[in-house]
């Protein structure tokens, strides 16, 4: 595999395709295209401000990126070098209006 990949490269997302495939089975149809597209800029270290109806699939755009990088940081031989530093303990930070919508968060999360 090349070095230096960044996230948003055919292989970067490969990569990510093929880890939310190997971690996520039930999604049969893998990221929608936008949230693919936020979850790559997200994991090159770039801010995104989504906006999306609820049921939309926001929740992944926080979800996913730490699953990554747990992935990686796990089984670093099986993908590439990133040009980003992959993390062995991933944090997502949340904000949240409603002390609700949190609550629900973190029971589907």
């Amino acid at each position: 595999m090349s070095s230096n990949v960044a996230f948003t490269s055919i292989e970067g997302v490969n990569t990510v395709n093929s880890i939310v495939k190997k971690l996520i089975p039930k999604w049969k149809d893998g990221l929608r295209e936008i949230q693919l597209f936020c979850i790559l800029t997200i994991l090159n270290l770039e801010d995104v401000f989504a906006i999306e109806a609820t049921g939309g699939g926001k929740s992944a755009l926080f979800g996913i990126p730490v699953l990554v990088h747990l992935e990686i940081s796990q089984n670093p031989s099986l993908y590439p070098k990133f040009t980003v530093p992959i993390r062995s303990d991933p944090i997502a930070v949340v904000v949240t209006p409603t002390k609700g919508l949190a609550s629900n968060i973190v029971r589907v999360v």
